[in-house]
């Protein structure tokens, strides 16, 4: 059976549309960037849709697996105890979910945390105010 990867990007949500047109582009973008991959974004609060809104949006597409990211720059409760708690993970930050009738693992990532293109990306953002 040929694997069909899933990912679901987490945001926070907001009360406000950015958050939500923020991390639905960088959904977006990963979808353009990787046609065989099937993207979902799903928000915390504040926004729409709902992880359980965006789970169910996996329904139809074949995916025989999910990898869970959260759109967060830093660990917080959110991270840490709410979405594994929504997800249903172990400790090891995987687990289950049923799409279509049938069993498909999901495993959880780290949230984007310190890295050099998030550095790049503060030093473009200078460049450009500057």
């Amino acid at each position: 059976m040929t694997e069909k990867l899933g990912i679901l990007a987490i945001g926070h949500g907001s009360k406000l549309p950015y958050n939500k047109e923020v991390v639905t582009k960088i959904a977006n973008y990963i979808a353009k960037k990787h046609s065989d991959v099937v993207v979902r974004a799903g928000f915390m609060e504040n926004s729409e849709p709902t992880l359980d809104e965006a789970i169910a949006g996996f329904s139809g597409t074949g995916v025989t697996k999910i990898a869970a990211v959260p759109v967060f720059l830093a660990s917080g409760v959110h991270i840490t105890q709410d979405i594994p708690e929504i997800l249903g993970l172990d400790e090891k930050g995987c687990g289950n979910l049923t799409i279509d009738g049938k069993t498909v693992p999901l495993c959880y990532a780290k949230p984007l945390g310190a890295d050099e293109l998030i550095a790049d990306l503060v030093y473009k953002r200078v460049e450009e105010v500057l």
